[in-house]
């Protein structure tokens, strides 16, 4: 038999939910959305508005019957640091913004630095931190294998950086492939259940993320998506960067076979022709060239805070 603490625990993650999907709601909106007890639902909106987590937004209703109370988000009552680190120009370009509930970009600063080494990170993060203490989580997009907080650039070379934020801020975070962020940021607009993005950073740098029934795949070591490790990547001299491109991106829809499939490169700008490919029609997903790939990743890493502040069923401390 579950437990009691537990069933309020999955209620509030389901209130919550409703409220992260935008708009108003009223308690019947949400019992009809969530399937919950209309008891259930006015006790779990009693909690979250003690906790100011949602506001009261108006009263609806009659003058003489009963006035219905509309609910919205409380979109101050959290804060993220979301960092997004790309390669630039032969360097790296941090971007660091504070980032509302509602997505809304609230301070922004940019860092350019040269290579990365054993204090990577640690400025953008300490910067924000200290300006903004009140932050409840660090989200982080980065190139790289990323791992229980780990950032690995080879096998001697690995940055701790979820370490140095648990033992000096002491907050929630999530450090993540830069491509992987991409690529929940491009399902969190397109909604397909089977998805992948194809980056190219440079003629010979290719990264992957994929989606496998709506959820990241990892593979079990976190190496999946590493293109370059195909074995037609040994004879990239003898290929230019488009025909690079689409060899990479058949590749994965001949192993893959997803719904969609969006690609960017960022030295090839020419949308990429699939008529000639010998995957048959029917098994052909939807290509799309992604003009913005620096939103995909906004959003990723927005939509990876939103999904962690729901399971943080007691609220943010």
């Amino acid at each position: 038999m579950a437990k009691v603490s537990d069933l309020k625990k999955e209620n509030i993650k389901a209130v919550r939910k409703c409220f992260f999907q935008g708009n108003t709601w009223s308690s019947n909106e949400i019992t009809a959305n969530t399937g919950l007890s209309h008891g259930s639902v006015i006790n779990v909106l009693k909690q979250m508005e003690d906790n100011h987590e949602i506001l009261l937004f108006e009263k609806t209703g009659t003058s003489v019957g009963r006035k219905t109370n509309r609910y919205i988000i409380n979109k101050n009552y959290c804060h993220f640091l979301t960092i997004d680190t790309k390669r630039n120009n032969g360097e790296f370009l941090s971007i660091i913004r504070r980032v509302n509930l509602m997505n809304e970009t609230e301070d922004t600063i940019r860092y350019q630095f040269k290579e990365r080494d054993e204090n990577y990170l640690h400025y953008e993060i300490d910067t924000m931190m200290e300006k903004y203490p009140d932050t409840c989580m660090v989200l982080i997009s980065t190139p790289g294998m990323c791992t229980d907080g780990n950032v690995m650039i080879s096998e001697e070379m690995i940055f701790p950086i979820g370490t140095y934020i648990k033992d000096k801020w002491h907050v929630p975070y999530v450090v993540e492939n830069d491509v992987n962020v991409a690529c929940i940021g491009f399902h969190h607009e397109n909604k397909a259940e089977n998805i992948a993005i194809v980056y190219q950073a440079d003629n010979t740098i290719f990264g992957c993320g994929i989606m496998i029934h709506g959820k990241l795949y990892n593979g079990y070591s976190h190496a999946s998506g590493e293109l370059r490790y195909f074995p037609f990547m040994n004879d990239i001299k003898e290929k230019n960067i488009k025909e690079l491109l689409k060899e990479q991106i058949i590749s994965v829809c001949a192993v893959l076979n997803p719904d969609i499939i969006g690609y960017y490169s960022e030295v090839m700008k020419e949308k990429l022709n699939f008529e000639d490919i010998s995957i048959p029609y029917r098994h052909r997903p939807s290509f799309m060239q992604i003009n913005d790939f620096d939103m995909c990743i906004s959003n990723g890493l927005y939509s990876i805070g939103i999904y962690n502040l729901i399971e943080l069923t007691g609220g943010i401390k």
